[in-house]
């Protein structure tokens, strides 16, 4: 039953009026009413007004079996009570059937409790409840009353039989109410919903688009996206959200999109919640017709439900919704918002997105966009623009990780600006986040940045020297691993105990080691002797002694800087005329040759125990094209072969460089964990691209300051994403000694 409790008593009111009107007539008198012996009291009062009143106000969705019972036992107290009456030609059936129907409704009750007959019990109760419904009983009774008592007087025979089809019909009456209401709801309004236009087609279930003529409608361009509407269908009205306004010639194209609530199901409303007069089908009847829904006052359920829809309450940051050429790694979605969104939310490469997979809210990251064209009518076209974004997964605020979601969204599925959830972001624990928002990105197991080697790439100036330190700042607290940094800048020295207390460090080698050095590097001067020329032979032993020192003390960190080592060796081995100082990268072979041998001492292992760092690695471990000699092409492969074995001995690397066009890429294809920072040539480029794919590398010149590009095993990342990096200041220690 659709009318509300307030047209169920108006109903009751009216079948009242036509009973007592009913009496009165054919009597002329209302004794009918009082008097128990006048055969339409009998008729009309306790049989009629019963139905009615049962119908309406005691049951007028469903009976139980203590309805069936109570309606039963009156009626056997009403046939009893028929005194001075004729007995009505069913009399006995109508009697045994009130002893049946109570005697099995109560056994039922009796029954209530006994699992053994549940299915019984459910079988039996929903037939006896159907069969005494009130609206059968006593519309069956009502009509054997009538048969019995007044079957030879035409006059009340005729009136009484139709008003019983009456009563036993309802829609009459039920409609007219409906109606009545409607013409109230209509002259109590003060406002019409305004007729936009008629629809042009479906996109999906959800989407379609409206065609508005400007000759025929006075709104202003560019006034109606977000507005609600609702779609005129056979039922109900389908209540929408303009997405979409395009204005071309004489018509304005509207996108729309059906709202849900949060069960998935369409959200309606009646007609005569806003249209009062529209069930009728009349001349100014519309198919297809899309109104406006402005100023006009939907009931409190449907406001409520707005509340919980989720392109309603989130229309702000609407950006678009899934268009075609989406694959399960990337969505392309058509763009709905403006240049003053773009200021406002910041909205562009790296940007993190939302759309739903399965009923799942997956994360996608910006990574492209481009220009398109289609044609609207006639030979009026649009320009429109389609972004791409790189798939993510699920945040996991738990675990502080991106969970993979499998498959796609469905075609037409809007895409939000990522609204995140406020949570606390503490830059210890992570290396950076997700763009604008608190979703911290975590070096989920720091010794992988040492035992699977790390790559820092980034032009001059652009912080890989911050992220480097905060980095082994990390991996001091979390790790026991000894870090050696081989750095030429003398930046190290400087600026690390900012990250990493100056007590955990060694800045250099003492100086009895460099005097050492000196007084050994003999020339052919010294001796006619060619193999004691230099001292090539006296700096791996000392070196190999200093780095036991470090290996064996509290230090954690040990900086060295090759160009204050003064090395040199012989010159040839077949005409030796003079000696030949080490270049850097024969140093540095030397260094990780030294390490090497002291790892291997120590046995296999799966825990990271020394870090190698190579800042300004074009200079320690070049690219056999960017050396200068033979001498440095060879002491490049001996660093590379050391990287390759250290491995299994708790060995690894950290290369730091401004191009990979000079770094060896024996070294660099064994770093796991990249982080690109911005990058302009094109062999760093077309290099990075076997690690994180054409889409983000060439995004790589596009980078601001303090962005990355992070991908690798250390971060348990399955997908490269653009990072925002910690702000330094929250990573310096606050107190350096």
């Amino acid at each position: 039953m659709k009318l509300n409790i307030k047209q169920r008593f108006f109903v009751v009111g009216i079948y009242t009026t036509l009973i007592l009107s009913i009496g009165y007539y054919l009597t002329e008198s209302w004794t009918f009413v009082i008097d128990t012996d006048n055969k339409l009291n009998v008729v009309l009062i306790a049989t009629g007004l019963a139905l009615v009143l049962s119908a309406y106000i005691t049951e007028p969705y469903f009976s139980k079996p203590v309805d069936v019972i109570s309606r039963w036992v009156a009626i056997f107290l009403f046939l009893i009570g028929l005194k001075g009456q004729p007995q009505i030609f069913l009399f006995y059936y109508w009697l045994w059937a009130s002893v049946f129907f109570t005697a099995f409704a109560l056994f039922l009750i009796f029954l209530h409790g006994f699992s053994k007959w549940e299915k019984f019990q459910e079988v039996v109760i929903d037939i006896i409840c159907k069969v005494s419904r009130p609206d059968i009983v006593f519309s069956l009774l009502y009509f054997d009353i009538v048969f019995s008592y007044f079957k030879t007087s035409h006059i009340e025979f005729s009136v009484l039989i139709g008003f019983g089809l009456l009563l036993s019909i309802n829609k009459p009456i039920d409609k007219f109410t409906e109606w009545l209401w409607s013409i109230g709801s209509y002259i109590r309004s003060t406002t019409t919903p305004k007729l936009l236009g008629e629809l042009v087609g479906f996109q999906s279930p959800d989407f379609y688009q409206i065609a508005v003529s400007t000759h025929e409608n006075t709104l202003k361009p560019n006034s109606l996206k977000g507005k609600l509407v609702f779609r005129q269908t056979s039922e109900n009205n389908v209540i929408g959200i303009i997405i979409e306004e395009k204005k071309l010639l004489d018509k304005i194209w509207l996108q729309v999109f059906s709202l849900r609530d949060s069960e998935d199901n369409l959200l309606t409303v009646r007609k005569q919640n806003i249209t009062p007069l529209s069930n009728q089908k009349t001349i100014l009847s519309r198919n297809n017709a899309l109104y406006l829904l402005e100023n006009i006052e939907l009931p409190q359920s449907i406001q409520e439900t707005l509340k919980t829809c989720h392109l309603y309450k989130d229309f702000e940051n609407l950006v678009g919704h899934v268009s075609e050429g989406s694959t399960i790694n990337e969505i392309r979605f058509q763009k709905l918002f403006d240049d003053k969104f773009l200021e406002e939310k910041g909205f562009g490469e790296g940007t993190i997105v939302q759309t739903i997979i399965a009923g799942q809210k997956v994360l996608y990251q910006i990574i492209d966009a481009q220009t398109r064209e289609e044609g609207l009518e006639h030979q009026d076209s649009h320009g429109y623009t389609v972004g791409t974004a790189q798939k993510l997964g699920i945040y996991n605020l738990d675990s502080n990780e991106l969970k993979t979601v499998k498959w796609l969204p469905e075609m037409y599925v809007p895409v939000f600006l990522l609204n995140p959830e406020e949570i606390e972001y503490v830059a210890e624990n992570f290396i950076g986040h997700l763009p604008n928002t608190s979703y911290g990105i975590p070096i989920k197991n720091p010794e992988e940045l040492v035992t699977h080697n790390t790559a820092i790439l980034g032009i001059l100036g652009i912080g890989k020297s911050c992220l480097t330190f905060e980095l082994l700042q990390k991996l001091i607290s979390t790790t026991n691993v000894k870090i050696i940094c081989i750095d030429l800048t003398n930046q190290y020295a400087k600026q690390l105990p900012e990250y990493i207390s100056s007590n955990l460090i060694q800045s250099q080698l003492p100086q009895t080691f460099y005097n050492s050095l000196q007084a050994n590097n003999r020339d052919n001067g010294n001796s006619s002797n060619p193999t004691t020329w230099g001292n090539q032979e006296f700096y791996k032993t000392s070196l190999s002694t200093e780095l036991a020192n470090f290996f064996n003390s509290d230090k954690r960190v040990i900086i060295l800087n090759p160009d204050w080592h003064n090395v040199s060796k012989a010159g040839s081995n077949f005409n030796i005329t003079h000696k030949l100082d080490l270049s850097p990268a024969e140093k540095t072979r030397v260094i990780t040759e030294r390490i090497f041998l002291n790892a291997r001492e120590l046995g296999e292992t799966t825990r990271a125990r020394y870090l190698l760092v190579f800042e300004e690695s074009h200079s320690l471990v070049p690219e056999w094209n960017s050396v200068s000699n033979d001498g440095d092409k060879n002491a490049t492969n001996g660093t590379a072969k050391v990287i390759l074995q250290g491995r299994k001995f708790g060995l690894g690397s950290m290369v730091v460089a401004q191009r990979t066009a000079n770094i060896s890429k024996s070294i660099l294809n064994q770093c796991n964990t990249i982080f690109a920072m911005r990058i302009f040539d094109d062999t760093g480029k077309q290099f990075l691209e076997n690690y994180i794919g054409s889409n983000y590398s060439n995004l790589l010149p596009l980078l601001e300051e303090r962005y990355c590009i992070a991908s690798g095993k250390a971060m348990k990342l399955k997908q490269p994403i653009i990072i925002e990096l910690n702000d330094m200041n929250d990573v310096k220690l606050s107190d350096p000694d």
